[in-house]
């Protein structure tokens, strides 16, 4: 049984959700984003049965966060690229990752270190204001209705927050 879908939700979350948010999506991602591109390399880094990664393949293809080309070195293998749809998700698994290095690793232990180029150093994940770069606490956010807002699925409850009527 196929699960429904939230194309038809009015939250860009779930719209997200409905591209990424499948079992071993975003794994897939964090591999591409690692520079594989190569189906055999990501099934083999995964564990990740072959008919499962061809059906998430697709579904990222089909959903333009991913290319398929001819491979340079070899015309009858392929390999997968993010298109730029694709690479504007690393804030996400940045954040995702930060989390887990935050609530699940164990202190000093984090998996895989993020290096920024530009000075070197260490770095993670920071939600900033895309206006004033100021550090974004959720405390000092407010949530309103946007232009694109609507009622609909899933809406109804966070609708009455954003100050629309039922």
């Amino acid at each position: 049984m196929e699960k429904p879908g939230f194309a038809d939700f009015s939250c860009s979350i779930a719209r997200t959700l409905d591209v990424i948010g499948e079992w071993w999506t975003l794994l897939v991602l964090r591999d591409l984003f690692a520079g594989m591109e190569r189906f055999d390399d990501i099934q083999q880094d995964l564990g990740i049965a072959t008919n499962m990664l061809a059906a998430r393949l697709k579904r990222l293809l089909d959903a333009g966060l991913v290319e398929r080309e001819v491979a340079p070195d070899d015309g009858r293998a392929r390999v997968y690229r993010l298109t730029a749809r694709g690479r504007d998700l690393y804030p996400v698994l940045l954040s995702l990752m930060a989390w887990g290095d935050k609530w699940l690793a164990q202190p000093g232990e984090q998996p895989v270190l993020v290096v920024h180029q530009g000075c070197g150093k260490v770095t993670a994940a920071v939600p900033a204001c895309s206006v004033c770069g100021e550090p974004l606490d959720l405390g000092d956010l407010k949530f309103q209705a946007g232009p694109g807002g609507r009622a609909g699925p899933g809406t109804a409850r966070v609708g009455r927050y954003l100050g629309h009527e039922d």
